[in-house]
């Protein structure tokens, strides 16, 4: 049994527009085809490496030298009343800028940041939502090197305390509601895959490197309708960076988190091809205090319940 289910197809409409991957939707026949290889790009080797040391703070940071990453947080609310039952998701996307790389002008555009978030009123049947997204620099936006420091406008994500210890806190003025939200970590960070090490397809290099903070305390307000309410709930963080992550056979993938409530984290995906079989899978489980289970292409497989 499990107390918050995450998964958000604004990872599908933002990777597409913005960063230019495809996510999300079908589900697997009976059995998949291998997928096809192909040749490592040169210029992406070494950046993303299986025998790289996730280090903390300092990897709770950005990566600028890497094409893209994210920070993907997702959880659910409860206000005082069962009615006031809300999810929510707030993300921070960071795309490296290739096009002015050799460019001697300030104006030039090297990083852009980009940002999302949504909140889901059960009592009232909404999905709200809102974006924005400016280049880093001049005060606008920021994906800070060294520790979790992300800015765009007044849209803000920063984490505080010692490696074992976060506490993130999250200030979002959309639209149509606004989240001031504390997250308070619970348990050691989850290193996805080879000790952080993702693979997301059948070639080495198209991998991740990728970890999450399952089972995060939250604590704070919402305003919405008019109205401030304190919430308090659960949270799942990811925060992940690549430079090459799609094969080419690749048109989306399906991706789950779980808060269990017996403390576990429970983490699966597939890429799909076009057909809807699977390319690649993984995922993990990780009981309380136990070392994490990962789960390698072809374990996890995806079975529609209706």
């Amino acid at each position: 049994t499990d107390n918050s289910l995450h998964t958000d197809p604004h990872r599908r409409s933002w990777l597409q527009g913005a960063l230019a991957w495809p996510l999300l939707a079908a589900l697997p026949p009976a059995h998949s085809a291998p997928p096809t290889p192909t040749p490592p790009p040169p210029a992406e080797v070494g950046l993303i490496r299986p025998e790289r040391v996730l280090r903390f703070p300092q990897d709770h940071g950005a990566h600028p030298e890497t094409r893209t990453e994210w920070w993907y947080l997702t959880g659910s609310l409860q206000g005082g009343n069962p009615a006031q039952t809300y999810g929510f998701q707030i993300t921070f996307f960071r795309s490296r800028v290739d096009v002015a790389a050799h460019s001697t002008s300030r104006f030039a555009t090297r990083q852009l940041i980009f940002a999302h978030a949504a909140l889901t009123d059960l009592r009232h049947g909404e999905l709200l939502h809102d974006q924005r997204i400016a280049r880093a620099g001049w005060g606008l936006a920021e994906a800070a090197e060294g520790d979790t420091h992300l800015t765009l406008r007044d849209w803000q994500l920063h984490r505080e305390g010692d490696a074992p210890h976060s506490v993130y806190r999250s200030r979002i003025q959309a639209r149509a509601f606004q989240l001031d939200l504390r997250f308070t970590q619970t348990q050691p960070v989850l290193l996805q895959g080879q000790a952080g090490f993702s693979r997301k397809g059948p070639d080495p290099q198209q991998a991740s490197h990728y970890y999450s903070q399952p089972q995060l305390a939250v604590q704070g307000s919402l305003s919405l309708r008019g109205q401030t309410l304190p919430v308090q709930g659960q949270a799942w963080l990811d925060h992940e960076w690549s430079e090459s992550l799609m094969h080419p056979e690749a048109v989306g993938w399906d991706w789950i988190g779980m808060n269990l409530n017996d403390g576990s984290a429970l983490t699966a995906f597939r890429l799909r091809r076009r057909d809807g079989s699977t390319l690649w899978s993984g995922g993990s489980l990780r009981a309380p205090g136990q070392t994490a289970r990962s789960f390698t292409y072809p374990e996890v497989r995806f079975t529609p319940g209706r």
